[in-house]
Formats: structure tokens, C-alpha cells, sequence
């Protein structure tokens, strides 16, 4: 099992993520970790008519997640994870997995939230989130596409 890209996206899968980002990667199988899609029958049709034919996909609650992750659940595969934001991410890592490296992708204007890159904006939980997660070990980059330069996430929000 490897995983190839951890990225935060609010939109999960989409044409981004189907097209450019899993086939850039060569992933074989997309997992979703989101308590909320991982519950809700449509949203889970919508994300498998969104994912490539060639991909699995695993749509799973963040403790699943970790805990499919930890056993090495997937052995064969090279994991593309996707999640909307850092408290699912947290989530993970409160049950035990930790991702090493995070891609801040995709995180939309809402009320409260200040933007601190294109298409990246975050409220003031979000930055607690971040910086919780940062001080536990992982190091988050911004990109929004493969082609793009990856830099270094935190110094966008040190100032919020």
C-alpha cells in the first residue's frame, strides 16, 4: 500500500481530482474520508459516477479510515485520499493515523473564513486545526494542480 497524495478538497471528486490529479498520481484507488458522504446515499452514487472506471474508490468515516489505513487494508494499491478539510484530518489522526504530508488544494469562501490563496480560504477553526496539526508533525503544501509548484502551506496563514 502506498499513498501517493493526501489533499484537501471540498469538492472531493470532480474533475480535477478524477482527471488531471488521479491519473498524474497513477492512483489506483481514490478513498474518501468524510464522515458525512461515507453516510449519505446519494452523495456516496455521486462520488462512485465522478470516480474513473479504471479507480476503486472507499468512501469511509474518518475511524474507518484510520483504522483500514493502520491494517494495511489496501496492499496492492496506490491511495489517493481526499477530504474536505483539517478537522477530518484531525480526526484521523486522534484515531491513531498520522499522514505525513498534506496538499491544501480547495477549501471555498464562507462566512468567517479569510482567503490566504486562490481557492483556498479558512476560518479561524481551520488555522487551529492546521497549527494543532502542525505542532503533531505533518507538513501541509498548497497546490492547487500537479503542475503547479508545491509551497509550503503555514506561512499563508501565520499572520490569521
Amino acid at each position: 500500500m502506498e499513498i501517493v497524495n493526501v489533499r484537501i478538497d471540498e469538492r472531493l471528486i470532480h474533475g480535477q481530482v478524477a482527471a488531471v490529479w488521479t491519473n498524474t498520481l497513477n492512483a489506483t484507488r481514490i478513498m474518501v474520508i468524510d464522515d458525512m458522504a461515507a453516510k449519505d446515499e446519494i452523495q456516496k452514487i455521486a462520488l462512485k459516477m465522478a470516480c474513473p472506471s479504471t479507480v476503486k474508490l472507499s468512501i469511509l468515516p474518518a475511524e474507518k479510515a484510520a483504522d483500514r489505513l493502520k491494517s494495511e487494508a489496501y496492499p496492492t494499491d496506490r491511495i489517493f485520499v481526499v477530504l474536505k478539510g483539517p478537522k477530518t484530518i484531525k480526526q484521523v489522526a486522534d484515531a491513531g493515523y498520522m499522514f505525513p504530508v498534506v496538499n491544501v488544494g480547495n477549501m471555498s469562501n464562507k462566512h468567517g473564513s479569510t482567503q490566504v490563496k486562490r481557492s483556498v480560504s479558512v476560518t479561524p477553526e481551520d488555522v487551529a486545526a492546521f497549527r494543532e496539526l502542525t505542532d503533531r508533525g505533518v507538513k501541509f503544501t498548497a497546490q492547487m494542480v500537479p503542475t503547479e509548484e508545491k509551497i509550503d502551506f503555514m506561512p499563508l496563514i501565520k499572520d490569521l
